[in-house]
Parts: structure tokens; C-alpha cells; sequence
């Protein structure tokens, strides 16, 4: 029995029930841990595409930092200090690290708090965006009745802007007013429900000015649909316009509304400077505040280290252990912090109000300094970088082994951090572009007919240049394609502007490929053998077709959906609903995110945390065995001069016996 019952758990040609069913497990558990890296991938880049750099930063702050330096710096030099570990080096690691990157952005957004409650929401909008809402409330600061508007009458203005804007109008037309209207209505009826009730109403009008923009934009192929301009140098995200929109409603309307009519425009404009001014004051103070902080930073994990290098423990003898010759300490007591200063409000606000946020030299840089929240513009983040973490730590030293150390880890981290996380997307992106045939970065125009060096100078800027597209803007690319300016020609040329695959892309599912091969095959061609002028052609001569509309229809819009019973994975990610993707949205989704997570969450803090340390702690001790050779080699020399010829009696007389002689 017991033979038997051994012989049926063993697949064979005999068992065919058995061997169809574990391989219908094993294909369970692979679609299982399939789904389970899908999530927790779409949950990562969701979760740093809502929360901007502050959230990239940290998780590849923690990951690769905070969490395992400490544990390496515990080890460091285990072998040669007898086993024991290092609890002064991981303690120095420690305090280095979980105060640097959480600093950078919990100072930032613990201000912007309090200036919020002490000087009015507007505070926390950039220095552009209130530029351009206060012209837009300056020229329409009464309604019909002659009175003061009202929120409602704002929001409708800057809606009407923010359209005419996305359909390329010269004046704001009948329709866009009527459309601006509704957007006004919809947007006071949600501010006034719960939380998830406005979540939703932002979600719906997100996606209608997605679909006008995408109907009415000029230039298809590299239109950002996702992105709302309420001035030549004021676009952000659709979401992030709306909250920098009722922020500003929230300050300066209702402040506004309180004015005898007559004195409403003078008003709006002189306090509308004043926040333009008081925004760059506080992103000054904001900026010193995180400089003044990291200045402290090194004094703190030094002092957590002890007064000796621990990373040098167990390479030298006691007696020469942080030798005097070796310590070059740089230890500057008297250091000088920045100051963030308000400026002064006199008769030259105004001018210096617009140029801070026009398009000069001084707008540029206002731009180039300014936090979004607790987030840092890039030019920002790498003055940090430099000036308030490589800079004063090298300055404070203990040593030179140390200082070696501190360029060598932090110039590499910060160049990570900055530059390498960007490009290892933007390069694995393009590979995937290649295979797939989709189009999953915009490029700027002419980007094909660039040379080689102009293409890959594109990949390498960190700003602009190639951008991988986020979750939110593959959704307004690949979703609803009926509706692209041109119908389904429209899409084809975003495509084939972008240098994608028509064919491969809709060969991506067989009803997408029958209906295409289908039409091609009436103008003697395939799906396998036209290039995208074929097929783009063929597809807008049969725009009108049963076809064309069947094939459009598949690229349905991606609708949300409540999880009823979220897993353990997605309790933690927070993630409480699922989009309902097209096959093309969910697999260049899919693509994407999954390059973001293993970035963030495998290759960057695999290379920080673990194989950077490791380098650091691999080369201090080759500089030392080769500094303590040559130390030894030269006390060899000196012990071995001619004080041994003195020191012998036998030839001391025979020296004299010669001169005698004479």
C-alpha cells in the first residue's frame, strides 16, 4: 500500500491526469508571482509618480542607504579586528544616513506648513503659478453684477484659460467658456463632499481635459495631454494645476472679496506681488534651512563615531592607530550658514514680482531654485548635493583615508542619485521600445533624424530630452485613440512620430491583428510586412469603416475600479482600486513600471548599499598596507645608514691607525 501510494504522486505516461495538473499549478504559482511583481511594481511607481522626487529619493535613500550601510559598517573590517564587530563605524553610518535624505525634504515641507497657517496657502504655490492666476483674477476681478467673483467665477476663468490653452485657441471661444462652466460647478459641488467624493471629481475632469486636449492639441506627436498651461511659463500635471489653482482661491480671492469693488484691481495686483516675492522668500528660507542642517550633519556623526577613524580598527596596531602623521582633521569650527532673508515690499515689487516669473534670466533661475512642496527642482537638488553633503563633509575629515572614503562614496551616490537611476530607465526603456514596438518615452522632434552622439546627448539630460512616459500619460496615449485629433490617423502618426511599431503594436492581440491584416490585405499587404506609412494610410482611407470602429473600440478608456478584497500586498502599498487597462495601456504600464521598481527597489540600493561600501572598505585597506609598507621600507633605509659604520669599534681604529700614518 505504502509502494502504491508513493507510485501515484510520480508523473508518467500512465498518470496523464496528474502530470496536466501540476503543471497547472506550477502555472497557478507563476501566474501568482507574476501578479504579485505586477502589483507591487504599479504600487511603487504610483506610489513615486504621486509623491515626485521626495518619494524616488527616500525609498532609494532607504534601501540603499539607511538600511544597509549600517549593516556593512557593522562588519567592516571584521576579519582583520579578530571578529568583533564595528559598532562605533555602523554607528557613524547610522546617523549619517538617516539624517541626510529624510532632512532634504521633511525641513522643506514642515515650513511650507507653517508658512501655509501664518501667511496663507498661496505660500505653497510656485512663484509662476500665482504670477499667472493673479493676472488672470486682475483682468476678470468683478462679475456681471459688478461685485467681487467669487471662487466659482475664478475657477470658471482659469478653466477657460487652462482649455483655450490645450486647444490652441487665440481667444477664448463660446464652447470653451461653456465647457469652463461645468468644470467650475463640478469642481465647488466636490470641494464641498468628502474626501473620496473630490478624489473622484478630479479624477473626472482630469480625464475630460485629457480628451480635449487630446482632440484639439496641434502638434499630436508630442503634446504632454496629461499637462494644463495657465500661461506660457505656468504648466504642470492637470491634477497639480487644479490644487495650485484652489490654494490661490483659498488665499488671495477670498481676501479679495472683502474690497469695496472699486479698489478689487489694484488690490489683486499689489497682493499678488507680494506672494510672488513672499513664494521666493520662502523658498530661500526654505533652501537654508536644508543647507544649514546638512552643514550640522558631519559634526553629529563624528561624534557618534568617537574621536578615532573606526573604519581603519583592526588595520593597524594600537600604538599606531590614528597616528598624528596621519590625521589631517579639517575640522573648520567657524562656519558660515546661509540666511534666508524676506525681501522688501517698495514701489519696485511689481517689477521685480514679473520678473521673477517671466521668461528672463531672473525667472529662470527663481525656476531653477523652487520647491514643489517637499520637492526640489533638479538645479536645487544638485546645489544640495554638492554644496550641502560632499562639500562639508570632506571639510570635516578626520583623516585622508576618510576623506578618500567620503568623495569616492558621495560624489558616486549623489551622481546616482541624480543622474544614474534616470539613465539606466531611459536606457532599458528604449531597449523595450525596440522589442515591443511601443512608444514608451517622448523624444523631442527630429529626434530621428538626429546623429548618433545628438541621440544618445538626448538619453543623457536628466531634464530634458527623452522622458519616460509615467503611468498617467501611457494612459492618454494608448487609451480612447478614436478620440485623438484625426481619428485613428491621429494615433498612428503620435506613433510613427515617436519612432514606434504600427505593426507590432496592433499585432499585439489576435482581434486587433485580424481587423488590421484584414484591411491591408485589400491594398496586397500584411501587418507582418508594412512599414507604418502603409498602414497608416489603409487605416485613414477606411476611417469610416465597421473596421476602423471595431478597432478602435478595443482601445477602450481605462476606468478605475474599488478592490473589494485587497491582499496583504496591496494593504501595505495603500493601493485601494485597480484601473481596468486596454491590453495596450496595461502592458505598456507594465513595461514601464517594472523598469521604475527594479531601479529603485534592486539595482540602485544593491549597488549603494551593498557594492559601494564594499569598494570603499576593499580599497582604505589596500591604501593602508601599501602606506604602512612604504613606512616600514623607509624605517628599514634609516636603521640601515652609516650610524652602524660608527658604531663599530674595529673600524673606528682602523680609521685612525690611517690617519696617523700620514
Amino acid at each position: 500500500m505504502q509502494i502504491n501510494k508513493v507510485n501515484t504522486l510520480i508523473p508518467n505516461k500512465n498518470n496523464k491526469n496528474i502530470s496536466k495538473n501540476a503543471g497547472n499549478n506550477n502555472n497557478k504559482n507563476n501566474q501568482s508571482f507574476k501578479g504579485f511583481i505586477d502589483t507591487l511594481s504599479l504600487g511603487v511607481t504610483n506610489a513615486i509618480e504621486n509623491g515626485g522626487l521626495a518619494v524616488s529619493f527616500t525609498l532609494q535613500d532607504m534601501l540603499g542607504t539607511n538600511l544597509p550601510r549600517p549593516i556593512m559598517g557593522l562588519r567592516r573590517n571584521a576579519k582583520e579586528n579578530k571578529g568583533k564587530n564595528n559598532f562605533n563605524f555602523a554607528a557613524k553610518e547610522m546617523v549619517r544616513e538617516f539624517l541626510t535624505g529624510p532632512s532634504m525634504f521633511l525641513i522643506p515641507m514642515g515650513l511650507l506648513k507653517v508658512g501655509k497657517t501664518v501667511f496663507g496657502k498661496a505660500i505653497s504655490v510656485p512663484a509662476r503659478f500665482i504670477k499667472a492666476f493673479g493676472d488672470i483674477h486682475a483682468n476678470n476681478p468683478l462679475n456681471a453684477a459688478g461685485e467681487a467673483i467669487s471662487k466659482q467665477d475664478f475657477y470658471r476663468n482659469s478653466f477657460a484659460e487652462m482649455i483655450k490653452n490645450a486647444k490652441s485657441e487665440s481667444v477664448i471661444s463660446e464652447e470653451t467658456k461653456a465647457t469652463a462652466k461645468d468644470f467650475s460647478e463640478r469642481l465647488m459641488k466636490g470641494l464641498s463632499q468628502s474626501t473620496s467624493a473630490r478624489k473622484d471629481t478630479m479624477k473626472s475632469l482630469t480625464e475630460d481635459f485629457i480628451g480635449i486636449s487630446k482632440r484639439q492639441a496641434s502638434d499630436i506627436v508630442h503634446t504632454d495631454f496629461t499637462r494644463a498651461a495657465v500661461s506660457k511659463t505656468a504648466s504642470a500635471p492637470f491634477k497639480t494645476t487644479v490644487n495650485h489653482m484652489i490654494s490661490y482661491a483659498d488665499d488671495v480671492v477670498e481676501k479679495a472679496s472683502k474690497q469695496s469693488a472699486d479698489k478689487i484691481p489694484e488690490f489683486v495686483k499689489n497682493l499678488t506681488n507680494k506672494k510672488v516675492l513672499g513664494r521666493v522668500a520662502a523658498n530661500v528660507l526654505m533652501y537654508a534651512a536644508v543647507m544649514s542642517f546638512l552643514q550640522v550633519i558631519p559634526k553629529l556623526y563624528n561624534k557618534a563615531e568617537g574621536k578615532d577613524n573606526a573604519g581603519l580598527k583592526g588595520l593597524m596596531n594600537e600604538e599606531t592607530f590614528y597616528d598624528k602623521a596621519l590625521n589631517e582633521n579639517t575640522d573648520n569650527k567657524n562656519e558660515k550658514t546661509v540666511n534666508g532673508k524676506n525681501p522688501s515690499f517698495g514701489s519696485a515689487a511689481a517689477q521685480l514680482a514679473e520678473k521673477v516669473s517671466g521668461n528672463g534670466l531672473l525667472g529662470k533661475l527663481t525656476r531653477g531654485i523652487e520647491f514643489q512642496g517637499p520637492n526640489v527642482s533638479f538645479p536645487l537638488l544638485l546645489g544640495i548635493m554638492g554644496f550641502g553633503i560632499i562639500l562639508p563633509r570632506t571639510k570635516r575629515a578626520k583623516d585622508k583615508y576618510d576623506r578618500e572614503e567620503i568623495l569616492r562614496r558621495d560624489v558616486v551616490t549623489c551622481a546616482v542619485m541624480c543622474f544614474g537611476e534616470k539613465w539606466l530607465r531611459k536606457g532599458i526603456s528604449k531597449r523595450n521600445e525596440l522589442k515591443s514596438g511601443f512608444v514608451l518615452a517622448a523624444k523631442d522632434a527630429g529626434m530621428e533624424q538626429k546623429s548618433l552622439p545628438q541621440r544618445i546627448f538626448q538619453y543623457l539630460r536628466p531634464i530634458n530630452g527623452v522622458q519616460v512616459f509615467s503611468l498617467n500619460q501611457i494612459e492618454s496615449k494608448y487609451s480612447d485613440i478614436g478620440n485623438y485629433n484625426g481619428g485613428i490617423k491621429g494615433f498612428c502618426d503620435f506613433i510613427s512620430g515617436q519612432g514606434g511599431n504600427l505593426g507590432k503594436i496592433f499585432s499585439y492581440t489576435d482581434k486587433s491583428k485580424e481587423i488590421v491584416d484584414g484591411l491591408l490585405k485589400d491594398a496586397g499587404s500584411t501587418i507582418e510586412t508594412a512599414d507604418n506609412a502603409t498602414i497608416t494610410s489603409v487605416l485613414d482611407k477606411a476611417k469610416d469603416s465597421e473596421a476602423v470602429k471595431k478597432l478602435t473600440d478595443l482601445f477602450h478608456t481605462t476606468k478605475k475600479e474599488a478592490i473589494k478584497n485587497p491582499n496583504l500586498l496591496q494593504k501595505v502599498l495603500g493601493i485601494k482600486e485597480k484601473a481596468v487597462d486596454n491590453p495596450w495601456v496595461k502592458r505598456a504600464k507594465t513595461i514601464n513600471s517594472k523598469v521604475t521598481a527594479l531601479s529603485v527597489l534592486v539595482i540602485v540600493p544593491v549597488f549603494l548599499g551593498f557594492l559601494l561600501p564594499w569598494i570603499n572598505e576593499k580599497t582604505t585597506k589596500k591604501r593602508v598596507n601599501e602606506d604602512q609598507q612604504a613606512n616600514n621600507n623607509t624605517q628599514k633605509i634609516h636603521n640601515t645608514t652609516d650610524t652602524s659604520y660608527f658604531n663599530d669599534n674595529n673600524k673606528i681604529s682602523s680609521v685612525f691607525a690611517d690617519m696617523n700614518r700620514f
